[in-house]
C-alpha cells in the first residue's frame, strides 16, 4: 500500500490528516508517519449524529494520537436535521480551520479507489458531464488524497498486518444513505457479472477522462480570454462563441459564470448552459436570462454576465453660467463659460438658441436630438432611436451623461454628437466644459 502513497512532494510541508477513527483515515496517518516521519497533525469533527458511537469515536481518535504524539484537533458539530452536504462542508471548514492553525501545507483525507469507483457510478446516474465522470481528483487545491490508487482491500490488510485497530462505523453497513447502496448493491452485480475488477477499471477510466477535461477546460481559457471584453461587465464575444465546437463554447460559458461569482459555487446544470447559448444562437439585443447567481444579457454582438441586475436610478444636475459643478457619477467638473481658453472636452453651442437652463443629466422619456442630411435639412429623432442605430447596449443607456436643453439633447458626450439645432455659427457662443481624469 505504501508504494501506492500519491502526492508526497506535496505532502513534506506538513499535513493535516481528517480522522475520523475509520479504516481509511487511521490507515492514512500510519502510512503518512512512515512516509513522511514529523510534520503529520490529525483533526476530528464529531457530527455527533450517532450518539454514544460518536462520542466512541472521539474517545478512540484521542487516545490514538496521544499514543503516537500526533497533535490533535477535534472539533464538535451538531445539526438540527442530518444531511450528507451539510457535514461535509462543515467538516472541511473545520479542516482548513485546523491547517491554518497547525501551519501545516494541506490537508490529507482518507478517499480510496473503491470511493472513486462509487462517486463515478453515482455522477454518472445524477446526469453529470465530463467533469463528474472524472471522479474524485487526487489533489483539489490543498486537499490530497494520498490513498486514491489504495482499494479498500488493500487497506484492510495494510492495518491487519501491522495489528492496527480501527473503529467500525456500523452504518456503512445498511443502505440508507445512496453511496452505501452504490457500494453494497451495485458493485456487486458489476463484479459478478460483467466485470470482476469492475471498480479497478472504473477508477482507470476516470483518470483518463481527468486528462481529457483538464485539456477541454485549457483550450476553453484560451478561447475565453480571445473572447472577453473589459469594463464594469464580464462580456463575451457572441460570434466567437458560435464559432466554438459546442464541447468548448459551454466551457467558455461555465468559465465566464466562474469569472463573475469568484468561483462561487452555484447549481449551474447543462440546460442552463444551453439556455445561454440559445441566447447567442437566436437571441435577440436586450433579451436576458436568469440563472442561479448570474444575469447573462445580450446586446447586439455580446453577451453580458452580470451577478445580480438592479435598474439604475439616474442623475440630473443643473449648470449654472460662470461657475462648477462637480458630477460625482462621471468624477468631472461641468463648468458653462463664455471663454472658449478652457482645458478639458469642450463643445461649443449657439447662445441665442438657448433659453431654458441646462442640465447635465441622464435621459428621461421624451429626450430627442436633431441632425443634418445630406442636403442640410435638419430632422429630429428620438434618443431612444440614435441609440439603437447606434447599438448602444441598453445597460448604457440610463447610465450615458446628457447636456440636455428641456427635452432637447444638446450632446451625447460618450458619443461626441452634438444636436444640429444647437450648432456654434457666427454669433455668441456658450462653451461647455467637462474637466476629469476621463476627460481631456
Amino acid at each position: 500500500m505504501i508504494a501506492k502513497i500519491r502526492a508526497v512532494d506535496a505532502l513534506r510541508c506538513g499535513v493535516v490528516v481528517g480522522l475520523s477513527g475509520g479504516a481509511d483515515s487511521v490507515a492514512l496517518l500510519f502510512a503518512l508517519l512512515e512516509v513522511l516521519g514529523g510534520g503529520v497533525y490529525a483533526v476530528h469533527v464529531n457530527h455527533n449524529m450517532r450518539g454514544e458511537a460518536s462520542d466512541g469515536d472521539e474517545e478512540f481518535v484521542r487516545e490514538l494520537c496521544g499514543r503516537l504524539g500526533v497533535p490533535l484537533k477535534v472539533v464538535a458539530v451538531s445539526f438540527d436535521r442530518f444531511s450528507e452536504e451539510a457535514a461535509r462542508e462543515a467538516r472541511y471548514a473545520a479542516f482548513e480551520i485546523t491547517r491554518v492553525e497547525f501551519g501545516a501545507e494541506c490537508i490529507a483525507v482518507g478517499h480510496n479507489l473503491d470511493d472513486n469507483a462509487e462517486t463515478v457510478i453515482m455522477n454518472l446516474c445524477r446526469g453529470a458531464g465530463l467533469k463528474g465522470l472524472c471522479g474524485i481528483p487526487a489533489v483539489n487545491g490543498r486537499v490530497v488524497r494520498p490513498l486514491i490508487d489504495v482499494t479498500r482491500g488493500e487497506i484492510e490488510e495494510f492495518l491487519l498486518e501491522k495489528d492496527i485497530e480501527y473503529r467500525h462505523d456500523t452504518s456503512n453497513a445498511g443502505n440508507d444513505f445512496t453511496r452505501n447502496r452504490v457500494r453494497n448493491l451495485v458493485i456487486p452485480v458489476l463484479e459478478r457479472e460483467v466485470n470482476s475488477s469492475a471498480r479497478a477499471v472504473i477508477a482507470k477510466n476516470a483518470s483518463g477522462l481527468r486528462d481529457d477535461e483538464d485539456y477541454l477546460h485549457g483550450v476553453a481559457l484560451e478561447a475565453f480570454e480571445r473572447g472577453v471584453s473589459g469594463g464594469e461587465r464580464l462580456g463575451l464575444c457572441v460570434w466567437l462563441l458560435l464559432g466554438l465546437h459546442v464541447a468548448i463554447a459551454g466551457r467558455v460559458v461555465r468559465v465566464a459564470i466562474s469569472e463573475v461569482l469568484g468561483g462561487a459555487a452555484v447549481d449551474i446544470s447543462a440546460a442552463h448552459v444551453a439556455d445561454v447559448l440559445r441566447l447567442a444562437r437566436e437571441g435577440h439585443s436586450g433579451r436576458r436570462i436568469c440563472l442561479p447567481g448570474v444575469v447573462v444579457s445580450r446586446e447586439y454582438d455580446v453577451l453580458f454576465f452580470s451577478a445580480d441586475y438592479e435598474e439604475y436610478a439616474g442623475f440630473s444636475y443643473a449648470l449654472a453660467e460662470d461657475s462648477s459643478t462637480f458630477v460625482s457619477e462621471i468624477s468631472a467638473d461641468v463648468s458653462i463659460s463664455y471663454d472658449e481658453a478652457r482645458t478639458g472636452c469642450t463643445k461649443a453651442f449657439s447662445c441665442d438658441k438657448i433659453r431654458e437652463p441646462l442640465f447635465l443629466r441622464t435621459r428621461l422619456p421624451g429626450d430627442r436630438i436633431s441632425f443634418k442630411n445630406k442636403d442640410g435639412r435638419v430632422f429630429t429623432k428620438k434618443l431612444q432611436d440614435y441609440f439603437t442605430d447606434e447599438k448602444i447596449p441598453k445597460s448604457e443607456r440610463d447610465r450615458m451623461p446628457l447636456l440636455a436643453h428641456g427635452s432637447d439633447i444638446l450632446w451625447v458626450i460618450a458619443t461626441g454628437r452634438v444636436n444640429a439645432r444647437y450648432e456654434a455659427d457666427a454669433g455668441e457662443k456658450l462653451y461647455i466644459t467637462l474637466e476629469g481624469e476621463n476627460f481631456e
